[in-house]
């Protein structure tokens, strides 16, 4: 049978880091980097699965049985049990969607990097068995949903979900200081469960969702220069910093720097940083931070 294949990016969230959960505002940028996914239907024996990293080993293997969708052999029970729970929610969604298959997935970042191995699959395992990624999302993992737009978005996106409702708006952004955006991994993976676990522990305010929601809209759309955008993106860590009761990572780590911002993408504590000022590269390195990229070197905008 013919083979289809996908193609889903991964993600970063600029703006609106918690709160998107709770109906604010989220910015955030696709990545050119995502995982390519290739599913071939076979009636003929089980679900089986083989996922290769970017550097070409095979990091997880399984085969899952059609009709019970319990996992039969694998490399990972953690990560088995994971992709049989969202094929018991595809079928959930789609009664039809009942047959064997095999599945080859080749991801093109880091694990480690957060960029959304868990997202991209939804999105692309969505469009083969022809259910809605967000509904998806809701039966297997939950979460706002940014990621998976992000997943098929074309360019930078301002996000918003409130219940069901799912507002997803194409932006322009396009700014002129380009050049001096950069990114730093923290050098360790975030647990995004734990970190929402934490952020839950006090309810959100209307005017924290609404403060957000008003910086998201204003990053990407009036910082016209690097200094505006700076000045936004360190109002919106103090804000953060006061609701999460948790230094900002500039504060943490990186209070000596030469010069410009650090500012956390999405769950506060690991993955990515954004940094401005070209200054800071030759201080990360110093620092032992290896993995430093311009910002459009791995996002689309």
């Amino acid at each position: 049978m013919a083979i289809k294949e996908y193609h889903t990016k991964g993600k970063l969230l600029i703006s609106g880091a918690y709160g998107v959960l709770d109906g604010a505002i989220g910015f955030a940028l696709p990545t050119k980097l995502g995982q390519r996914f290739y599913f071939e239907a076979d009636t003929s024996k089980n679900i089986e699965c083989k996922a290769v990293d970017y550097t070409g080993n095979t990091w997880f293997e399984a085969e899952i049985d059609v009709k019970s969708l319990a996992p039969l052999k694998t490399s990972s029970e953690e990560v088995a049990n994971t992709f049989s729970k969202l094929l018991i929610a595809a079928r959930r969604l789609n009664p039809d969607f009942d047959h064997s298959f095999t599945l080859e997935t080749t991801l093109e970042f880091d694990r480690e990097w957060g960029l959304g191995s868990s997202s991209t699959l939804i999105a692309a395992l969505a469009q083969f068995a022809s259910v809605n990624a967000y509904e998806l999302l809701d039966l297997g993992f939950k979460g706002s949903g940014y990621d998976i737009a992000c997943a098929t978005a074309e360019g930078p996106i301002r996000f918003q979900r409130i219940g069901k409702e799912v507002s997803v708006t194409p932006v322009n952004w396009r700014p002129t200081f380009t050049d001096e955006l950069h990114l730093v991994y923290l050098n360790q993976k975030m647990n995004s469960r734990e970190a929402i676990a934490h952020y839950r522990k006090a309810q959100s305010s209307d005017h924290f969702l609404n403060e957000l929601s008003k910086l998201s809209t204003a990053i990407s759309e009036e910082a016209l220069d690097i200094n505006r955008f700076e000045e936004l993106l360190l109002e919106q860590e103090n804000l953060l910093s006061s609701r999460l009761g948790i230094t900002t990572i500039a504060d943490q780590l990186f209070a000596d720097r030469p010069e410009g911002i650090f500012t956390s993408l999405g769950a506060w504590g690991g993955d990515f940083a954004l940094f401005t000022g070209k200054k800071n590269i030759p201080y990360l390195k110093d620092k032992g931070y290896s993995t430093i990229l311009k910002l459009k070197e791995l996002c689309i905008y």
